[in-house]
């Protein structure tokens, strides 16, 4: 019999209930941290998942009593390969998120995106819900026009909504008995869906708006290093007027304060990447149109929660530390949180890896 598509689970009973909620906390740590509303109702009621690697993507399906869920400055900075955008539906309850100063309510039935290049802020009741992990540079790749999607995806009650729905549904009753063959059908079948459903403009305004926003975002990435980049640069770049630009960046708290943001991220990186620690810090910081030591330092800790120094101390030898499991060694449970741990942190690499090929 051929194997089964790659799944990782954590049920109730596979360990004692005050390790299994800090299991499931951990398995999804390099997308979202969470901690419960109510810690009792949490351990009364503890969170169930199933996930499912699917190659380029991963699906997942899971339940859980009310939630906090946050992704800040220096999460991202942490997990900057975890960046992906997630296609969400809830089953059952809600979740009312802030993503990157956009703010919306999650209902059931209806997809929504949360995107993990931008801070999140949310707070859900008791759910069930099914997720589509899809890296950035798969977006980027075949659904360009939802790389900057936040909040719900298709225009509401529209059939292709109600499309994409039910493909989200089948594939939680189609992938526990799926072998590892279907991978590329279900692959090419999910992105042909997405894309024909986004051909077909009934794509949410916001998506649609998301595509000069995500073509922007990309060009001020491609010039940190230019002391030129500004906004009369981009308006000169993109043929826009500074009004316009200055609407699509009003969520973000405006251009001048996205370039500054991403030039911090710029540095961050550069900072902690090995191949650069013989550098001095602020040598970089100069490479990204700082100037003054002091205030690149204050603003760096403002941003990350750390000093520059700590960044890199944090981060020095390479990849993030692996998460503490606190488990003995050969506890399922624990080999899969770690085991999701390790897909939601790998298919960066596996698109980047795809695009190469």
């Amino acid at each position: 019999m051929a194997p089964l598509v790659p799944k990782a689970s954590l049920l109730p009973g596979m360990v004692p209930d005050e390790q299994h909620l800090h299991l499931w906390q951990q398995s999804i740590a390099p997308m979202l941290e969470a901690r419960p509303v109510d810690p009792q109702a949490a351990q009364a009621c503890l969170p169930v998942m199933h996930q499912y690697h699917l190659g380029r993507y991963l699906f997942i399906d899971c339940s859980f009593t009310g939630q906090y869920f946050s992704r800040d400055a220096a999460m991202m900075a942490r997990h900057d390969d975890a960046d992906h955008l997630t296609l969400q539906m809830y089953v059952q309850g809600a979740n009312k998120v802030c993503n990157g100063g956009y703010c919306f309510e999650q209902k059931p039935g209806i997809v929504y995106g949360v995107n993990l290049s931008q801070e999140v802020r949310a707070q859900s009741q008791d759910s069930e819900v099914l997720v589509l992990v899809l890296p950035r540079q798969l977006v980027l790749d075949e659904v360009p026009i939802l790389a900057d999607l936040r909040g719900a995806a298709f225009a509401p009650d529209s059939v292709c909504g109600d499309l994409f729905r039910d493909h989200m549904l089948s594939l939680r009753r189609l992938l526990p008995h799926a072998g590892v063959e279907t991978i590329p059908a279900l692959t090419d079948s999910l992105l042909g869906l997405l894309d024909a459903l986004m051909a077909k403009g009934d794509a949410s305004a916001s998506a649609a708006q998301g595509a000069m926003f995500s073509a922007v975002c990309r060009f001020i990435d491609q010039h940190l290093d230019d002391p030129e980049l500004s906004p009369d640069s981009i308006c000169t770049r993109f043929r826009c007027s500074r009004a316009t630009l200055y609407r699509l960046f009003k969520p973000q708290g405006g251009v001048r304060e996205h370039i500054q943001r991403r030039r911090l991220m710029a540095c961050f990186k550069s900072i902690t990447t090995p191949k650069h620690l013989h550098r001095r810090i602020f040598d970089i910081a100069l490479d990204y149109g700082f100037v003054s030591p002091s205030h690149f330092s204050h603003l760096f800790r403002h941003h990350f929660g750390m000093t520059p120094s700590e960044a890199r101390d944090m981060r020095h030898g390479g990849s993030c530390p692996l998460p503490d499991l606190s488990m003995p060694s050969g506890c399922s449970a624990a080999e899969d949180a770690e085991r999701m741990w390790h897909w939601s942190k790998s298919l960066t690499a596996s698109a980047a890896l795809r695009t190469a090929e």
